[in-house]
């Protein structure tokens, strides 16, 4: 269903006037007459207040059209008015509609309320805003008639924006980006249609591929996508410009936020340092987000990772690198337990490198307190005494300062960067 959502002015109305819409006069002493005669529509909701009622409303109940809807509202002259007439309007709005607001008459403070109506009915009923239209007779005779809804959309990227940089699900920004990816027509007859489709395309990629290994918790795959979004995004600046206008100003916080988990070919023995910097960066990054399981997951592998960098072991290789660090770990906390006999200790060729360490002790204890956090959190509470959520959390809190202090003893020191 097309609706069209209207407001009367108070004066009732104002002769001769004449609008302008594609090359095409309309005539109308007040704009919903002159909007009703080029917009198709199903309904017209008109807003009356009191004194409007009075002196224009008559006007369109003589045209004695079925399709035309009283709306009685207050003047909006103060808050409690304000929320009384958003109430009123966005009752009457049902799920999925078409809206085509007018805002030529009303108080001042009407084009605010209206964007405000807008951009709730998009979120809260999946209402589409196809135009917000201003009969503009100020500016000459015939008045220009404009449509405003393309800065609704700066809500949208605005929401999706920060959207991704607070938590990183970066699919909304990423479909707004597809939107302004031409027709099959267009991109069959026009050759900057095809160079725009492919801009656009790479850099909603570039976002959904860094947003999707945030989320699913795969630090190298992070850092290759981050390297690829600032490019992706710089390459798409024309075509941003041309149907992202929006996003042109905010893709510049994107880059920022996740420009600092770049590394250019981070499983290189050279880049390894740096990588695991990046995935404490990443470990913060999780925390401050309250993306706890994520932390966690990382922070536990990145402990064995740090190991497999001092001695030498091959990181990304489970059987042979990370398997006899992590042996070295789970003995060592063993014999801190003093367990009896019965718990044998099968021999690594890491334990010895592992008691050289002059941290062990500390290793060894945040080793036991991140297993025991993850075991919890992987066995979705499905034990006989699960921990309360927010005692996880609060437990994370406690362990996250003592990785801070293990990267400090363990890691190379990491290069400063201007």
């Amino acid at each position: 269903m097309r609706t069209i959502i209207t407001f009367l002015n108070d004066k009732g109305l104002k002769s001769g006037t004449v609008y302008l819409w594609k090359d095409k006069e309309y005539e109308g002493g007040v704009f919903s007459l002159a909007l009703r005669q080029f917009v198709e529509h199903d309904r017209m909701l008109v807003c009356n207040t009191p004194e409007a009622e009075q002196n224009t409303w008559p006007a369109l109940l003589k045209l004695n059209d079925p399709r035309i809807e009283h709306v009685s509202i207050p003047k909006g002259e103060t808050t409690v008015e304000m929320w009384e007439m958003f109430n009123t309007i966005t009752a009457r709005v049902n799920v999925g509609e078409t809206v085509i607001f007018d805002i030529t008459h009303g108080l001042r403070s009407l084009p605010f309320l209206v964007f405000l109506f807008a951009a709730y009915l998009k979120s809260a009923k999946a209402v589409k805003i196809e135009a917000i239209y201003y009969g503009a007779f100020e500016l000459g005779k015939p008045a220009p008639v404009i449509d405003l809804s393309e800065f609704v959309s700066i809500l949208d990227w605005l929401i999706a924006t920060n959207l991704f940089v607070k938590t990183g699900d970066g699919q909304v920004l990423a479909d707004l980006l597809k939107e302004g990816i031409p027709s099959g027509i267009e991109l069959r007859d026009n050759l900057l249609a095809r160079e725009l489709k492919n801009n656009l395309n790479s850099a909603s990629k570039a976002i959904e591929s860094i947003s999707l290994a945030l989320g699913l918790t795969r630090p190298i795959e992070t850092m290759e996508q981050a390297t690829k979004l600032e490019a992706a995004l710089k390459k798409a600046e024309p075509s941003i410009a041309q149907k992202a206008q929006p996003f042109a100003i905010l893709a510049e916080q994107v880059v920022q936020e996740y420009g600092q988990f770049a590394l250019l070919n981070p499983i290189e023995t050279l880049k390894l340092p740096d990588n695991l910097w990046l995935q404490l960066r990443m470990i913060q990054w999780y925390r401050e987000r309250q993306q706890i399981v994520q932390a966690v997951t990382l922070a536990r592998e990145w402990i064995v990772s740090v190991l497999t960098l001092k001695f030498e072991e091959p990181m990304f290789d489970n059987k042979q690198g990370r398997a006899p660090v992590e042996a070295a770990l789970n003995n060592a906390a063993r014999q801190k337990r003093k367990k009896d006999n019965t718990q044998s200790i099968t021999p690594s060729r890491c334990d010895e490198p592992f008691e050289a360490l002059q941290n062990k002790d500390e290793l060894v204890n945040v080793w036991e307190q991140i297993t025991e956090l993850r075991n919890d959190i992987a066995h979705c509470g499905m034990n006989p005494s699960p921990k309360k959520a927010a005692n996880l959390r609060e437990n994370f809190e406690k362990i996250y300062p003592q990785l801070q202090s293990l990267a400090q003893l363990l890691l190379p020191p990491q290069e400063k960067t201007e």
